[in-house]
């Protein structure tokens, strides 16, 4: 029975001291069976205070309360008694229950956590690592132990590394957090997001680093980084890079008191390259290119594609003038070499305009100056480099102008036709007419085709008017057939950039079928240059052509790259030979001898010649004694207008043999002002 009861027993077990006095201690239900305390109060031996027994007790409140159980055995009024003593260790065994649960949270999670751990040293030294560890850098954990974590860092990273150990460890921060790459077993670099922080582990301080694998997103970051400043195809830098790159070096103008030059290339001839030998030769052609200018240009110099065919290039300190016209000379000579593309050479040329940064001038101001210079460039003949001056400026402005009129010109009837006769050499029977191209500008009155033609050409322009002459000259052919026996021929020049259009063989069909002209009267004139620059093109749509009915000449022969002998491999009727050509035959035998050669082998293979530029007595003589077929020039005629060329046509209608053709010289002309040279530079091609 309990004799006694004391407060700490109440606050302890919850019953209050009298409610206990007398009774046996079994039944306040405080143990459970094989309790350390019942074991205890019954044990037969002596109890010491000095045993101490550890146990859990069932409070009259329900609680569960751990003591440590102390008994004495003593006399207590010569009767026997235990003093037992309890002290409640509840808080203090639930503190090392929640210590212990959470040592095994963090073990686990060191062992078990998807990113890499590892326990260091101060010194950086591998103390403990998980086996997260062996996926990001290829190590058993256990091999990492001993070793520093500075040797899993790559070179460029080690600075990094150790700075974030020193500022740990002198106490500066308690937690750093930095990116950096390491090295992987095999080889290859990984990416990780690090985070380091003192640990305090049995009373010693450590580190402990958190490495999450990057990898992924950094390549991902690259990648979208490359998508945004480097072309896709060639791997340079592209426009927005490019621009950026520009706007830091006129910055560091101000400070550093150097010129910088923008150089910007345009290719010539890509086209025909894309076109002949498809897309994916034409994309290998840009990328060797690219290769040729980035080893062109000294090193740390930003080189660019800024889309299609075109290239710039940076030059952050201009000590001369000189400098970038230099590079560009390199450039020029290094860019026309040969290319081997899908098993053949490929030649191309490049067009470069440079412009030197002005005072007060921005990026956009700079690549706007070095693209007139390089449009500048290509209008002086392509393969070849210009510096900008303010001069072209003005030169610029008339070239926008022009080509904004032009595409307002066919809609308002502004292009007019004019006809040169060709004349039969010994008789001077007409056998046809040459169309020739005028524009009646509002402002700028009649302009010959060398005024407007080459802006035509580069803006694409040139198909559509191409195909209003088509169909205006097979009209007033047809008109003048109805009255003119035999009904003289109509010819009209091919601009490249039509014979090269998909729809050109449908728009000559569609020009006879309107106008009703017979097929075998209408000639169309391809130059040399053309043909040769697309041979496999141009075979192929002379050959269409030829299946309409139509006849073929080619224009300003022996100006070009080809020989007589590509003749053969053409679909060819008439050969015109060049008026430099003609112009020459009064220089003596040698000039002579050229057209000689061209007029007898022109007939051996069965191909009707006619002399362009005749302006001389003494030149049609000659062509005439060599045989000649045909002549043209303003020995005989200036262009015409269609009513004049109608008068004209029914005049020489069943003309008798009429010798010299000197004679006929009464066709009524409106002259173009300023006329070129011979008067024949004035064709739809350029």
């Amino acid at each position: 029975a309990v004799l006694d009861w004391n407060s700490a027993a109440e606050r302890v077990l919850a019953w209050p001291r009298e409610d206990v006095l007398q009774r046996a201690v079994e039944t306040l239900g405080l143990c459970e069976a094989g309790c350390q305390f019942a074991m205890r109060l019954m044990g037969t031996g002596p109890m010491s205070a000095a045993d101490v027994v550890e146990t859990r007790l069932h409070a009259r409140d329900g609680r569960l309360v751990d003591v440590e159980v102390q008994g004495l055995d003593m006399q207590l009024g010569g009767e026997p008694a235990v003093l037992v003593m309890l002290r409640d260790v509840t808080a203090q065994r639930v503190a090392e229950r929640a210590q212990q649960e959470s040592a095994a949270r963090v073990r686990a999670f060191f062992d078990h956590a998807g990113i890499a751990i590892q326990l260091l040293a101060l010194d950086g030294t591998i103390l403990e690592a998980n086996s997260a560890c062996r996926d990001m850098f290829g190590h058993h954990a256990e091999t990492l132990l001993g070793t520093r974590v500075l040797d899993l860092a790559c070179p460029d990273a080690v600075p990094l590394v150790q700075e974030a150990i020193t500022e740990l460890v002198t106490a500066a921060r308690d937690v750093v957090t930095f990116e950096a790459c390491f090295r992987h077993a095999e080889g290859t670099t990984v990416w990780g997001q690090v985070t380091i922080a003192t640990v305090a582990l049995g009373g010693e301080r450590r580190l402990m680093a958190m490495l999450q694998n990057a990898t992924d997103r950094k390549r991902m970051e690259q990648q979208l980084v490359q998508q945004a400043f480097e072309d896709e195809l060639t791997g340079l830098a592209n426009r927005a890079l490019f621009r950026d790159r520009l706007a830091h070096a006129l910055d560091r103008r101000l400070r550093h008191r150097t010129d910088v030059a923008v150089l910007l290339l345009d290719l010539d001839g890509f086209k025909r390259v894309n076109d002949s030998l498809g897309h994916a030769a034409g994309d290998a052609l840009l990328r060797a290119i690219a290769r040729r200018i980035a080893l062109t240009v000294r090193a740390g110099e930003t080189v660019a594609r800024l889309g299609g065919d075109e290239f710039a290039i940076v030059i952050e300190s201009v000590q001369q003038d000189e400098d970038p016209m230099a590079l560009a000379d390199r450039l020029l000579r290094e860019i026309a070499t040969p290319v081997e593309i899908a098993g053949r050479e490929v030649v191309v040329n490049v067009s470069i305009g440079i412009a030197i940064a002005q005072p007060g001038e921005d990026g956009d101001a700079v690549l706007r100056n070095a693209d007139t210079a390089m449009y500048s460039a290509k209008s002086a003949g392509k393969q070849c480099a210009r510096l900008f001056d303010p001069a072209m400026h003005a030169r610029a402005l008339v070239w926008l102008e022009i080509e904004q009129d032009l595409r307002r010109a066919l809609g308002q009837d502004e292009f007019e036709l004019h006809f040169q006769p060709l004349l039969r050499l010994g008789s001077g029977a007409l056998r046809g007419f040459e169309a020739l191209l005028r524009w009646r500008h509002p402002r700028r009155g009649l302009m010959a085709p060398s005024e407007f033609l080459g802006v035509a050409e580069e803006t694409g322009l040139v198909v559509p008017i191409g195909r209003w002459v088509l169909h205006e000259a097979c009209r007033h052919a047809a008109a003048w057939g109805a009255d003119v026996e035999p009904a003289p021929t109509i010819s009209v020049n091919v601009a490249p950039r039509q014979l090269e259009d998909d729809g050109f063989i449908n728009d000559v069909r569609d020009a006879l079928r309107a106008s009703g002209l017979e097929p075998r009267r209408l000639v169309l004139e391809i130059t040399e240059s053309q043909i040769m620059r697309t041979p496999e093109l141009a075979k192929e749509r002379l050959h269409a052509l030829r299946a309409l009915g139509v006849r073929i000449a080619i224009d300003d022969f022996g100006t070009g790259y080809s020989s007589l002998s590509h003749l053969q491999f053409f679909p060819v009727d008439e050969l015109k030979i060049d008026r430099s050509f003609v112009a020459r035959v009064d220089d003596g035998d040698r000039g002579a001898s050229f057209v000689r050669t061209m007029v007898s082998l022109a007939q051996s293979l069965g191909v009707e010649v006619v002399a362009e530029g005749i302006e001389h007595d003494a030149q049609e003589r000659f062509l005439t004694t060599l045989g000649c077929d045909t002549g043209q020039g303003y020995l005989f005629s200036r262009p015409m207008t269609g009513d004049d060329a109608e008068v004209y046509a029914r005049e020489r209608s069943g003309l008798t043999p009429v010798h010299p053709i000197t004679a006929i010289r009464d066709a009524r002309v409106e002259e173009v002002p300023s006329p070129e040279p011979h008067g024949l530079d004035t064709r739809l091609s350029a």
